[in-house]
């Protein structure tokens, strides 16, 4: 069954989901048990990961919010592409290009490979920004595998998941209101 929600509402979730993607608090220790895990980022300058690191959230967000809306119920196209909305709306100046370029890639990695998961897509384009390989090739004495740092930053993304859409679904349960009653005959 669809479910309606009320527009104004939700691009205030969305707004405040956007703002908590972009919060910097997190960024400076994922960072330093990236480097710890992954001794070729320790030449990445901290900033340069940042900025990188900001694209690849948002456009994990656009993913996560998509998948909230999907498990809600919620069909209407522009609800489910308020999260994309918020997030386009930081690109509003000249100075902003470059992130927007960033975001801009980060998101089409999470859509070019229909088989693929998002997470992986997007997260494979972090990696070769930063000039870093996700899987280790194989030396003589050992076999290739995924590298430690990959497997970090996995487990970072699904945390971000786990805290966006929990706060999508408190937000819901709590603002029940939002909610409206479909109109008869209403698809």
């Amino acid at each position: 069954m669809a479910v309606e929600i009320d527009n104004a509402s939700l691009q205030k979730c969305a707004r405040k989901l956007v703002d908590f993607a972009l919060e910097g608090a997190g960024h400076a220790l994922v960072y330093h048990e990236f480097c710890a895990r992954e001794p070729k980022l320790k030449h990445t300058p901290a900033e340069v990961f940042f900025r990188e690191y900001a694209s690849s959230k948002l456009a994990l967000g656009c993913v996560y919010w998509v998948g909230c809306c999907a498990s809600h119920g919620i069909l209407d196209k522009e609800l489910k592409n308020l999260f994309l909305k918020e997030a386009m709306n930081l690109f509003q100046t000249p100075e902003s290009l470059g992130d927007a370029t960033r975001f801009s890639e980060s998101l089409y990695a999470s859509y070019a490979d229909a088989e693929q998961s998002p997470v992986l897509g997007v997260l494979v384009h972090l990696f070769h920004e930063l000039g870093l390989e996700a899987v280790r090739k194989p030396r003589e004495d050992e076999d290739g595998g995924m590298n430690a740092g990959f497997l970090f930053m996995m487990g970072v993304s699904d945390a971000l998941k786990n805290v966006l859409e929990g706060r999508f679904d408190d937000f819901l349960y709590a603002h029940e209101a939002i909610r409206t009653t479909p109109k008869e005959g209403a698809k």
